[in-house]
């Protein structure tokens, strides 16, 4: 009896804490909760691709000179789906590749990815966890980081080096997105429309 008694208690002990650790969501995996420093996330080309921009050569001939192609998670997109803005912990990954441009019998200007230059990488934080970094703020952590190395952040200070890149995407962005939200290109994700 004794050994049955004790089997039952081990079996409950080990199913109470496998619901736990399930029911327990890291914020972010891609973020040290000590320093608030942001790495690019393992494994991102395996999420869900929100969009891609293309951005066009200045000069010489037509066509593009660089892709960004943006990832996030699925549950992100079931979240901002269903409440119309982004979770905390969500992780957006824009992935920055160089582009080339040739004449082809598909058209006279068409261009496509080459190598990988770098990603930027940013994280919504709802609840302001790293006051004391330059990195987070407005709702968000943000990083930018060169290839090949995606665990050292090239920015410093997200108002210096970031800000003024998102703000095209802050006055494009619906009039009743939360006010945090508005930093992000939302109007270039279909799947969020």
């Amino acid at each position: 009896m004794k050994y049955i008694i004790s089997t039952l208690s081990t079996l409950a002990l080990i199913f109470i804490c496998t619901l736990t650790a399930h029911a327990v969501t890291p914020f972010a995996p891609n973020v040290d909760l000590k320093t608030g420093a942001i790495n690019v996330p393992d494994n991102y080309t395996r999420w869900a691709t929100l969009g891609t921009w293309a951005h066009s050569t200045m000069e010489g001939e037509p066509g593009s000179h660089e892709y960004h192609v943006v990832y996030t998670q699925p549950e992100t997109i079931d979240y901002f789906q269903k409440h119309g803005r982004y979770p905390d912990g969500a992780v957006l990954v824009k992935e920055l590749l160089h582009a080339e441009t040739m004449k082809m019998t598909t058209g006279p200007a068409v261009s496509h990815a080459t190598k990988l230059k770098g990603w930027f990488v940013l994280v919504r934080d709802t609840q302001g966890r790293f006051k004391n970094s330059k990195l987070w703020g407005d709702g968000w952590g943000w990083s930018l980081f060169n290839a090949p190395d995606s665990n050292k952040t090239v920015s410093t200070d997200y108002q210096e080096n970031c800000i003024a890149c998102h703000l095209p995407a802050r006055d494009l962005a619906k009039p009743d997105a939360h006010k945090d939200d508005k930093w992000i290109y939302t109007l270039g994700y279909p799947v969020l429309q």
